[in-house]
């Protein structure tokens, strides 16, 4: 659904909003992030870890979970008062006034939401059932709504529904494994520490996974943001099916930890690595090879400009997903935070000093060469660290294998892009075409993971006949 949902919504409201339109609503998104971020305070991954160790003792996780929702609340109400001033005390935002509060209305609802409960509890089924209903209900209220470029303050407010709605339901379903009513002291201290280390994560990362369509709007404008939007938004929705493999990581790392489970946790991260990799580096070139394809027909024509920054951009898919596992699961599961919060650090300032200097110049192109230079930079410094943890026999073979079987596809489908004209059938047979010729060389590769995992897909197709 993170990737069909975008694909249905994103070509529609492109072309009705234009580039200005869908410009105008990304920036106001990226400001009010900050403030997101700001009432989160870190405490998602921080609660996810402390929530998933103690899950089996309901009095001990109700009275954690009241603790850390009451600090949450405390963080929310500050960044709603900074928020306010913010909005009458900025010049730029005076413009965007009524577009920011309907955007803003996600700060409040993703502390109620309490969404690390659901991860640490492992209730990816009750996610994900939430999550498409609320995506449907959003859906429907687009198409009956936004129908001219004077709507983007409504696509804003529909594209929020999905979140509010699911926040909502996580409140009120969170009674069956915590109780609210219980009387423990509240012990807040403790928990300040390490939410503050994960809050300077949350804060670093932020500079250049938000800062991008801040210093577009800015220092180049609306129709820029507009571009890297549209240069970014299938990135996005790959990455964020990739991450989804490794964000259900963390619950389970950390139990391992927990109990010194030393075997299952190396082999937990050997699976992870190699199959972030197995679909990290296909798609990466295959969204580099069919991008021009791509944007025209999901945003149109006059995103043409949009083309580079996506194919220069397209080489996080891979890099993030790395840095995801590493750096986001593998270091807060043994409580070594820090050495990531180094690395964001690293990042931050990185893409900072390149979006001040190639922004101005070269627009949203200069976005995407900052962000793929730091979390380059990012990635390599957590791996570096971890060393042997991810720097493996069986990942370098994996790896090996999985370049050669995407050489192979890429050549496959640069051949399709160059002698078919039709955008539909370059997509169509890219896809269909390169997806067959990758796993035919992975299963020839003799790649242990692939075979695997499709063995055990066939076998669960046949249980079900």
């Amino acid at each position: 659904m993170t990737l069909v949902f975008p694909l249905i919504t994103f070509p529609y409201a492109s072309r009705i909003l234009m580039p200005e339109g869908i410009g105008r609503v990304n920036f106001a998104n990226s400001i009010v992030s900050y403030f997101t971020m700001l009432a989160g305070l870190g405490i998602g991954a921080y609660a996810t870890r402390g929530a998933a160790r103690i899950r089996q003792d309901k009095i001990q996780l109700s009275k954690f979970v009241k603790e850390v929702f009451f600090i949450n609340l405390v963080s929310t109400l500050i960044a709603y008062s900074l928020f306010f001033i913010t909005l009458f005390f900025v010049p730029k935002f005076s413009e965007y006034h009524s577009l920011l509060l309907v955007c803003s209305t996600t700060i409040i609802f993703t502390t109620l939401g309490m969404d690390w409960l659901y991860s640490a509890l492992e209730e990816f089924r009750y996610i994900t059932i939430r999550s498409i209903f609320f995506q449907c209900v959003s859906l429907i209220f687009l198409f009956l709504f936004v129908h001219t470029k004077e709507d983007y303050i409504k696509y804003a407010f529909f594209g929020i529904i999905s979140s509010v709605g699911s926040n909502i339901c996580n409140f009120i379903y969170a009674r069956k494994f915590i109780n609210f009513n219980i009387k423990v002291k509240l012990a807040l201290k403790p928990h300040l520490k390490p939410i503050f280390t994960f809050f300077g994560m949350s804060l670093i990362t932020s500079v250049y996974t938000m800062l991008d369509s801040t210093m577009l709007g800015f220092l180049s404008g609306d129709v820029e943001v507009g571009y890297y939007s549209a240069a970014t938004k299938l990135n996005k929705m790959v990455l964020g099916i990739l991450t989804a493999v490794t964000g259900v990581l963390l619950p389970r790392l950390s139990l391992y930890a927990e109990k010194k489970d030393e075997s299952s946790f190396k082999l937990l991260v050997e699976k992870a690595m190699c199959v972030v990799i197995l679909l990290g580096l296909p798609c990466t070139v295959g969204l580099i090879l069919l991008s021009q394809s791509l944007v025209l027909l999901f945003s149109g024509s006059e995103y043409l400009p949009a083309v580079l920054p996506m194919q220069v951009i397209s080489p996080i898919i891979l890099i993030i997903s790395i840095a995801s596992l590493t750096g986001t699961q593998i270091l807060p599961a043994v409580n070594k935070e820090k050495i990531a919060l180094i690395s964001y650090c690293l990042g931050a300032v990185t893409n900072v000093v390149i979006n001040y200097l190639l922004i101005p110049r070269y627009g949203a192109l200069g976005a995407a060469i900052g962000t793929v230079t730091a979390e380059t930079i990012v990635t390599g410094f957590q791996i570096i660290i971890l060393g042997k943890s991810v720097v493996k026999r069986t990942i370098f073979v994996n790896f090996l294998q999985s370049f050669i079987a995407t050489t192979g596809m890429g050549i496959v489908v640069y051949l399709i892009i160059t002698y078919v004209q039709n955008i539909l059938l370059q997509i169509g047979l890219g896809i269909a075409c390169g997806v067959g010729i990758y796993s035919i060389l992975l299963f020839l590769l003799r790649n242990r993971y692939f075979r695997l995992y499709s063995s055990q897909f066939v076998g669960r197709l046949g249980h079900r006949k």
